[in-house]
């Protein structure tokens, strides 16, 4: 066994899309494959603009999806409570499981790319240009409990998945020049004010973001409808919200004695005086899916 397959871990956004092109003429279009974990919960564009691009570039595309939950609606339904900052659940279960079901059900090498940039964020700095994908399942330090650790101990054993990262010194402006470049255009939802793409909406996205789904009554009402759904199950008094609280100030928080916004209430917010500076979101942080194997929503 000599083969060694190229993949690229292609989300859709700008920093994957070039990540993509760059595969294609480091290795030649032929011998990429672009992998796209569907988690039922992205914008129709970004869906459209996914296959446009491996059309374009004459890759092989692979999606993948965790069969055992419908996707993210499915899965908060199941688990009668929606993602947060300390339960990221979302990617784990419809991005992290299914790419790691695929790899070892693979019997060759990989080389796997991902756009990940340094100036992102603090955390990402930190990080290594190239590794193992599965370094954490042989490092002692790691504590936590991994998902087929010895399947994934077996399939190493005779394989090797070596994680590259060649945008990772680049900045957004690099990204976006690279691409325009070749001649193709990132993402429409940037053009309409998206700084990150994949899930619409994140359940990290900022209130800026929000706006663009607020304005779009379709995935607005997506979101509203999976709220009252959950909520029609719990008998807790507890409500569940796609957002915590603290997204909003709390005096716009009505419906929930715990101050936990309901989508639509964060929809209020956010275009109420659309003309005037959004100061609260300002101050907010750029929160990102990070987990044990990053890129899956770059």
């Amino acid at each position: 066994m000599s083969k060694v397959k190229i993949i690229v871990q292609f989300s859709g956004s700008k920093d994957s899309q070039a990540c993509l092109i760059k595969a294609c003429e480091t290795y030649g279009a032929d011998k990429v494959t672009a992998i796209f974990c569907d988690t039922g919960w992205e914008h129709e564009l970004t869906y459209k603009h996914i296959h446009n691009i491996v059309n374009l570039l004459g890759v092989k595309l692979v999606i993948l999806k965790n069969n055992k939950v419908d996707g993210m609606a499915g899965l908060c339904r199941r688990m009668n409570w929606f993602p947060d900052a300390k339960n990221r659940m979302c990617t784990v279960q419809l991005k992290v499981y299914p790419m790691i079901d695929w790899i070892l059900a693979q019997d060759e090498h990989m080389i796997i790319l991902q756009g990940i940039r340094a100036k992102e964020s603090a955390e990402r700095v930190k990080f290594d240009v190239e590794c193992s994908y599965f370094k954490d399942y042989f490092d002692t330090s790691v504590k936590k409990r991994l998902y087929r650790k010895q399947d994934v101990r077996k399939w190493c054993n005779m394989h090797d998945a070596s994680v590259l990262r060649p945008i990772f010194s680049w900045s957004a402006q690099q990204v976006i020049d690279y691409i325009l470049s070749h001649g193709q255009r990132p993402n429409p939802l940037y053009e309409r004010g998206a700084s990150r793409v994949g899930c619409f909406p994140c359940i990290f996205a900022r209130l800026n973001e929000i706006k663009i789904v607020a304005r779009d009554e379709k995935y607005k009402q997506r979101v509203i409808d999976l709220e009252n759904t959950i909520n029609s199950k719990r008998d807790n008094g507890n409500e569940a919200t796609f957002f915590c609280k603290g997204k909003i100030p709390a005096r716009f928080c009505n419906q929930n004695s715990n101050g936990s916004p309901t989508f639509g209430e964060v929809s209020e917010y956010v275009l109420k005086d659309e003309n005037q500076p959004t100061l609260w979101d300002e101050t907010e942080p750029i929160m990102s899916c990070v987990s044990l194997y990053h890129g899956l929503c770059e």
